[in-house]
């Protein structure tokens, strides 16, 4: 079942951004990129190709999702 999110459902993440990051997204991004390039070092037998792919693309997606916010609150200040 599909359920459509209302911005009020994302709190959570803007709490943790606040909480663990101090609402700074570019901490957010480096640790996604760090979490990206860690993937290259798993044991090829800890997870198919495909699903590394997946997981990468997934956080690549995130993090793109972060820093457009990041340079949209940069243009608006």
């Amino acid at each position: 079942m599909h359920h459509e999110l209302k911005v009020s459902d994302l709190s959570p993440i803007l709490d943790y951004l606040n909480n663990y990051h101090e609402g700074d997204l570019l901490s957010l991004s480096r640790w996604l990129n760090q979490a990206i390039y860690m993937f290259h070092y798993l044991p090829s037998d800890a997870f198919s190709e495909l699903e590394r792919q997946n997981a990468s693309h997934i956080l690549m997606e995130f993090k793109e999702v972060i820093m457009e916010i990041y340079l949209n609150n940069v243009k608006s200040n």
